[in-house]
């Protein structure tokens, strides 16, 4: 029996997925990217795009080992009792972790650009509330609202874009391949495994995804279109704000919205870059929730995953806390082991149960 009876469509999770790509990484990525590459930020970001693409086919693939399981349900099929029961913890352990995480990027965002001398303890307990309330309506009420506040997200996104174009200034790239092959690499790694990586949620999504002929291609082409903006708000980051104020500003592309001003009339429309930034965190954030508490359902063969909601809100509220010390140690510490964290979920351990799929199936051929 299982623990999901709603289901979304194609569109509804192509959707969600561009939320969930984009998601916080539209205020973090370009600081990140530029921490290691400076003005060559825009060129290991076009590197990473096809090298991302195919770490989204290889979980696609084991997700079409079983697409009715999610990967709690899958690991175990692949690999065992009990060596699947660890890789399936230690999927819900990351699911916790990031939720946790993106929580305490929301709170530090608004309490230090927005609401200063706010506690942060507040806008926490706010913003689980929501996630709560979202969670408690269900997989199917998640997919129709993000359908409605899409349109919302790319009119801001697109605004942003167009508005900075008179202050794009090409010379701020230069110079050109001046930065060392280590650091190049290393600036590649988080444009694969940041963005990409963290699509492993969709694991416990997809198999309650109404598939469709081209649901492979729908994904494909979403993920494609987040890719390409994430890179746009990089090259504007480094060519409206320069190498220094991008590497050093780790919400650059708030700061970006800040620059826009048209005949001295419209101006100061960062709070319109904020609603975008939040929405898609949102959206992001509960798809970690959801993860989860289903995941951990059915881990502990649960009827039903909903008593674990409030429960979990609470351990949130903890945890984000608890996951750094303050905005400086989260920003200056953590991205450097995150990366790590995304290329285990999405590289490693993926590749790992389709080489031991392929090798019982063989196996069992043979025999």
């Amino acid at each position: 029996m299982t623990l999901e009876k709603d289901r979304i469509s194609s569109a509804q999770m192509v959707v969600l997925g561009l939320f969930a790509f984009i998601g916080d990484m539209a205020l973090v990525y370009p600081a990140v990217m530029a921490s290691t590459a400076r003005q060559d930020a825009w060129i290991t970001g076009l590197i990473s795009l096809p090298l991302g693409i195919g770490t989204i086919f290889l979980m696609v693939s084991l997700g079409n080992i079983n697409p009715n399981k999610t990967i709690i349900e899958l690991s175990q099929q692949v690999l065992g009792k009990w060596l699947g029961g660890a890789v399936g913890l230690y999927y819900l352990f990351f699911y916790l972790l990031a939720g946790s995480t993106y929580i305490r990027e929301i709170e530090d965002f608004l309490c230090t650009q927005i609401y200063e001398g706010t506690p942060g303890g507040v806008i926490r307990i706010m913003g689980i509330f929501v996630l709560v309330y979202g969670l408690r309506l269900g997989l199917e009420t998640l997919g129709r609202a993000s359908q409605i506040f899409f349109p919302l997200f790319v009119l801001f996104l697109i605004c942003l874009m167009v508005l900075l174009l008179p202050q794009i200034r090409l010379e701020r790239l230069q110079p050109m391949l001046n930065t060392p092959a280590p650091d190049m690499i290393h600036s590649v790694m988080f444009g694969v495994f940041y963005p990409f990586g963290e699509m492993c949620v969709f694991l416990m999504i997809y198999p309650y995804v109404q598939k469709s002929d081209k649901i492979n291609r729908d994904i494909f082409i979403s993920i494609c279109a987040g890719a390409v903006a994430l890179n746009i708000i990089l090259i504007l980051s480094l060519t409206v704000l320069g190498v220094y104020f991008t590497e050093h500003d780790f919400y650059a592309a708030y700061i970006l919205a800040r620059k826009i001003n048209v005949a001295n009339f419209l101006q100061r429309i960062e709070a319109v870059m904020a609603t975008a930034w939040i929405i898609s965190t949102y959206f992001k954030t509960v798809l970690f929730f959801y993860a989860f508490v289903l995941g951990t359902a059915q881990f502990l063969k649960l009827k039903s995953y909903r008593p674990l909601i409030f429960p979990t809100a609470f351990l949130l509220y903890g945890l984000s806390q608890l996951i750094a010390k303050n905005i400086i140690f989260y920003v200056k510490e953590i991205p450097a082991y995150w990366v790590d964290w995304n290329m285990t979920y999405s590289f490693v351990l993926p590749l790992l149960m389709l080489i031991v799929f392929k090798v019982r199936k063989r196996l069992s051929r043979g025999s």
